[in-house]
């Protein structure tokens, strides 16, 4: 499931985001200490002035989301920072990064990797 939110211009497919009151938009998250979702578009204009931007984001189920550092095979419980995602298995958070399909190459900081939320 997905909804269409405001954003910023700068936000890309697998950008983890979080709702900011000041702005009244979606932007990159820096933790979970908020309700997220993911891009699962790149922000694109919005309205006849062209000054505002939307994104599709998910805010439930499988979704790929762009990772913040190199994550284990096995995979693990989700954390967020810096607008992506990392395993943090002393966290009991909202959802969990997916283990690596079988002869994949290991997932770098920056790929997008398959999280399942909550």
């Amino acid at each position: 499931m997905w909804i269409k939110v405001k954003t910023n211009n700068s936000v890309v497919i697998g950008d983890v985001l979080s709702y900011d009151s000041a702005s009244q938009t979606w932007i990159p998250s820096t933790s979970l200490n908020t309700p997220l979702g993911v891009a699962r578009t790149n922000a694109k204009p919005y309205g006849d002035a062209g000054t505002e931007y939307v994104v599709e984001m998910v805010l439930q189920g499988q979704v790929l989301a762009k990772a913040s550092r190199d994550i284990p095979d096995q995979g693990g419980e989700l954390n967020v920072e810096n607008g992506a995602v990392f395993v943090d298995n002393t966290a009991d958070h909202c959802g969990i990064i997916a283990p690596n399909l079988i002869e994949q190459p290991a997932r770098v900081a920056g790929d997008l990797v398959t999280i399942i939320i909550r």
